[in-house]
């Protein structure tokens, strides 16, 4: 699973930031300066610093030039751009996460609060009945917590904060570059895409003239009379 520790955002914005002007090697030990503030047990420090890495640096091969793009433009992100960046790579970064995050999406469609405890029992279900399994879920939701993406209600409950609105469009390329990523494919459907749970803390409509000009980047199509697709290139 990998991700057991809560994650902050400022510590995202400083990763990424980081990440443009300095190597790989170099943002170890960058990471680990940084760090000592907020985190003063060395395992801890350590194992925080291959969660920051594993979401902005070494990520995969599909989502290198996205990613590249979304650097260069970081520094003139807003607040809730930063925090829909940061979701896109923890989710591809983390199965874990991403799966956890489904399920909130899911469960958010048809009710108004989620009890700590059947996200708990989903994932034990998914991925066994053993201790790792609960530190996980307890380090996603205390991370969703911290990032404002959920709130606490009665009864250990949980739910929906405000969406936020995304309208950019190179972020609309890194949500398609994100999904495409974590289901393992080439198309995705338009209306798919736009009402993925996975994306449950945001609202947007996918602006498709910019990602038609995107150079090798997407090709936009109808199947059937309906049905849009949105096909990799």
């Amino acid at each position: 699973m990998g991700f057991d520790q809560k994650v902050l955002i400022h510590h995202l914005d400083y990763t990424a930031k980081q990440s443009k002007k300095n190597t790989k090697t170099e943002m170890y030990a960058i990471l680990d300066g940084f760090l000592r503030e907020d985190i003063t047990g060395a395992k801890s420090r350590k194992n925080a610093i291959t969660m920051l890495m594993k979401i902005w640096v070494n990520v995969p091969d599909e989502l290198i030039l996205v990613r590249e793009e979304v650097l260069k433009n970081f520094n003139e992100f807003t607040k809730e751009e930063r925090l829909f960046v940061h979701w896109c790579m923890t989710i591809v970064a983390y199965p874990f996460f991403k799966d956890v995050a489904t399920e909130f999406g899911r469960l958010f469609q048809v009710q108004e609060n989620i009890s700590s405890t059947s996200i708990s029992k989903r994932m034990k279900e998914s991925y066994g009945d053993r201790r790792r399994v609960e530190v996980a879920t307890s380090a996603v939701l205390m991370s969703m917590k911290a990032w404002k993406i959920i709130i606490p209600g009665n009864n250990k409950t949980y739910m929906e904060n405000q969406k936020v609105y995304i309208d950019n469009p190179l972020l609309h390329a890194l949500l398609l570059d994100t999904l495409l990523t974590v289901l393992e494919s080439d198309t995705i459907y338009v209306d798919m895409a736009t009402n993925h749970p996975l994306f449950f803390p945001f609202q947007y409509k996918l602006n498709l003239q910019q990602l038609k000009k995107r150079k090798n980047s997407f090709s936009i199509y109808n199947q059937g009379v309906e049905n849009l697709i949105v096909e990799k290139i």
